[in-house]
């Protein structure tokens, strides 16, 4: 799963269709992953997402930029998502990352 994740991170996924291409419950599928990876599917996505935005903004893109790229359809969404996983916002680290 995690295989799969990975190749498709910045497309449309969803749990279920996540757990359709395995042939398995969407339950199914995040209780297998949460014993095994330790988190659920879901939360494993954001957290790849952010790292690979967050990499793009310290590359110089914009946060909105990477948002999109990354597979956040909302911006307010990566935002708070990326305020409590790094505890900073995308334009400060941004601006820390130019210094």
């Amino acid at each position: 799963m995690v295989d799969y994740i990975n190749s498709h991170l910045f497309e449309a996924l969803s749990l279920e269709k996540i757990a359709e291409h395995f042939f398995i419950s969407a339950s199914q599928a995040n209780r297998i992953f949460k014993k095994s990876i330790g988190s659920s599917i879901w939360e494993y996505v954001i957290i790849k997402r952010l790292m690979a935005a967050k990499d793009m903004i310290e590359n110089g893109e914009g946060a909105r930029t990477a948002s999109e790229k990354c597979g956040f359809s909302d911006y307010s969404s990566f935002y708070r998502a990326y305020r409590k996983k790094y505890g900073t916002s995308p334009k400060k680290q941004a601006n820390a990352v130019q210094f």
